[in-house]
């Protein structure tokens, strides 16, 4: 008779268990079930529902909106500029929002996935350029949701000029001192601070659209 769930079984769902809670999560589980076939079946709905709980931690949603937009307005301009038949296409409009997406999802998921003790410098740079090669390998697939090379290239040129200038501005919620009682990041009655960044982050992203706009209308 099993005397607890299999090393391999404990490794994988460790492995798919956000870092923050994965002692946790699995000691619970452990605890719990005695045989490896529960142990995985809890496991199949478990870690999903671990998974969302890190991201209501680690995303803000005005933050994650303001990259979102710009990502998307970086693409538009792109097709403007390069291919303004595919803004007159049917669908075209949606195929701008697939990269943005990709590099969204890929961001929020690296957020809920970081080590909280890892405080690597380049670490705001990891989700977009993981989000940029997830998106590359959906674009190198030549469907009919697929942008046009030079717009691709140059929407996610100035995505990720960007992205990582929000992401420094607005360090994720990982990042950020932690008190008791205090209220969200974009809440906080500090208003001071937040306004400076908030024009800071603004100005940083007026000026790269204005060059980029600026490069496409020459």
């Amino acid at each position: 008779m099993e005397s607890g769930p299999s090393k391999i079984s404990e490794a994988l769902v460790g492995w798919l268990v956000p870092p923050a809670c994965r002692e946790e999560v699995l000691g619970d589980m452990r605890e719990r079930h005695q045989r490896t076939a529960p142990y995985l079946l809890e496991a199949t709905y478990m870690i999903p529902c671990v998974i969302y709980s890190r991201i209501c931690r680690t995303t803000d949603a005005v933050v994650a909106l303001m990259e979102a937009l710009s990502m998307y307005t970086a693409f538009v301009i792109a097709a403007w500029s390069l291919d303004r038949a595919l803004l007159l296409n049917q669908h075209g409009f949606a195929r701008l929002a697939i990269p943005p997406a990709i590099y969204l999802a890929a961001m929020i998921l690296t957020d809920a996935y970081c080590n909280l003790q890892d405080r690597w410098p380049p670490k705001p740079l990891f989700g977009p350029t993981l989000g940029f090669a997830l998106a590359y390998i959906v674009q190198s697939m030549h469907n009919q949701w697929a942008l046009p090379a030079a717009v691709f290239v140059w929407g996610s040129t100035v995505s990720f000029l960007l992205v990582p200038t929000l992401r420094l501005t607005f360090r994720p919620v990982t990042d950020r001192p932690h008190a008791a009682k205090i209220p969200a990041f974009w809440q906080k009655l500090e208003l001071s601070p937040f306004t400076l960044d908030v024009k800071s982050a603004m100005l940083s992203c007026g000026i790269l659209l204005a060059l980029i706009l600026y490069l496409f209308g020459k």
